[in-house]
């Protein structure tokens, strides 16, 4: 990797705004010029270049000056990598930190350690960025020249997290349990990322080796108990959520794991009071809240689902889960207006969300805008082109429309697909069925269509949808 690719997002952060770098006494002269054969004389004019612009907070030009190759080649940079740091516009600048570990892990092998911590402490986790790859890159120097050097493995591995590339995290950890079988983490590392990939038996027996090795880890019980979870393993889960409870009471992401297994099986109560205990313990937990709205969904309080589903709003904006079961609650009170405003926040956050562009065609639909729901649908079809309810209410529109042969295309394909997804009653909703039902209404009768119709109708006086309610029994 060439050192003007390290530095690049540096620049890329500083801003007009920022403060003055933080220089060795003040002197953005002290740091050492670069030496040996690569200082050349167009390299040292072009860091002599770049620090005076740094000096002056021309940042703009100092972004497009080569003397990034400079401050890559200076091993001040390598025993100080933070003296950028604080040119950045942000108090956590993601890019920062990663240039920062790749130069210390790419100058100086004895720095990994520092880095790996570095990596842990910073909000890497926050979004996946192509800069994750950066250390994932940079780490493979120290590895070339120390292969069983525990450190850099582990920082690769868990830049390789960062960036979901489980495959490449899998091959660092079957490498440190072969050069240290007796360590719990890298079992547990190693569980984690089987679970990110979903091979949920692999997870557990890792999982469960990290336990024989260390039995009384909470978080490794509370790793296991999730898998356990995923597998309907109901009483295993909570065996080890009770565990972890005992060890430590006051973990609130247990008691909403735990939440999740009561509103499975039915228990709304004890759901309910699981989630507020961990809200108790983390204000600021959404999911809690998230947990807690769908279980008031489920039970019927809509009421009390919408304001958890705007305290999570609140709490962070970009929650689109929130959004999305906030849409359906305002669709199921008739308050069309407002649905259709959370389908264009959810828009906004993610224009591929399939349930914002389906939604708002039931919506169109409904007050008889059919073009402008089959717009809709259209998008939401392109998003999931396995959407059998997609596709019945397309092509029930298309027979109201006249539009005979793409409403006969769009109907038959649902029926093939409905014919391969064996998707189950419980799981569906009242416009699923009734679009089905209307669908069969148009192309084999009022029979056929009746009793699908009429499990719609159960279905919005479930889900206190009344005015949809009446909108289906018109067609009974």
């Amino acid at each position: 990797m060439s050192a003007i690719a390290i530095w690049v997002p540096r620049f890329m952060s500083i801003s007009a705004h920022s403060p003055t770098p933080n220089f060795p006494n003040g002197d953005p002269h002290s740091l050492h010029k670069p030496g040996g054969d690569e200082a050349n004389n167009l390299t040292s004019t072009d860091y002599e270049d770049g620090i005076n612009m740094l000096e002056t907070k021309e940042y703009v030009r100092a972004e497009s000056i080569e003397d990034r190759s400079s401050f890559a080649l200076n091993p001040q940079l390598a025993i100080d990598p933070n003296i950028f740091a604080n040119t950045s516009d942000r108090p956590h600048d993601r890019a920062a930190t990663l240039e920062e570990i790749a130069l210390a892990i790419e100058s100086d092998l004895v720095r990994v350690g520092e880095a790996f911590a570095s990596a842990k402490a910073s909000p890497l986790g926050n979004r996946t960025n192509v800069d994750d790859l950066q250390v994932v890159t940079n780490a493979r120097q120290p590895l070339n020249r120390s292969p069983q050097d525990l450190s850099p493995q582990r920082l690769q591995e868990i830049a390789a997290v960062k960036t979901n590339n489980y495959r490449l995290a899998l091959a660092r950890c079957d490498l440190r349990i072969e050069l240290d079988p007796q360590d719990p983490q890298s079992y547990y590392d190693r569980g984690i990322c089987y679970d990110r990939l979903k091979e949920y038996t692999n997870a557990l027996a890792d999982f469960d080796k990290a336990l024989e090795l260390k039995p009384q880890d909470a978080v490794f019980h509370h790793a296991r108990g999730r898998i356990h979870q995923q597998l309907g393993n109901f009483s295993a889960a909570l065996s080890d959520y009770e565990l972890v409870i005992q060890s430590q009471p006051s973990r609130a992401s247990v008691y909403n794991d735990r939440a999740e297994i009561y509103r499975l099986q039915g228990d709304f109560l004890r759901a309910i009071a699981d989630c507020e205990r961990a809200i108790n313990l983390n204000p600021l937990l959404v999911d809690a809240y998230f947990r807690r709205g769908i279980t008031y969904t489920e039970s019927g309080n809509l009421d009390l689902a919408l304001v958890d589903y705007e305290l999570i709003i609140a709490i962070d904006p970009s929650y689109i889960k929130a959004y999305i079961q906030r849409s359906w609650i305002y669709f199921r009170q008739g308050n069309y207006r407002q649905a259709i405003q959370d389908c264009e926040s959810i828009e906004t956050i993610n224009k591929s969300c399939f349930t914002a562009h389906y939604l708002r065609g039931v919506i169109y639909e409904r007050t008889g805008f059919k073009q402008l729901a089959i717009v809709s649908f259209a998008m939401a079809i392109a998003l999931d082109p396995s959407s059998i309810s997609a596709l019945y209410y397309r092509g029930a529109i298309y027979y109201e429309m006249g539009r005979y042969p793409e409403s006969s295309a769009d109907i038959d394909r649902a029926r093939a697909l409905q014919q391969y997804n064996s998707e189950k009653l419980v799981d569906r909703d009242e416009t699923s069925f009734y679009a089905e039902g209307l669908a069969l209404y148009y192309t084999d009768g009022v029979d056929a269509a009746m009793t699908i119709l009429r499990l719609g109708f159960l279905t919005a006086t479930r889900f206190s949808n009344y005015s949809f309610r009446e909108y289906i029994s018109l067609r009974l």
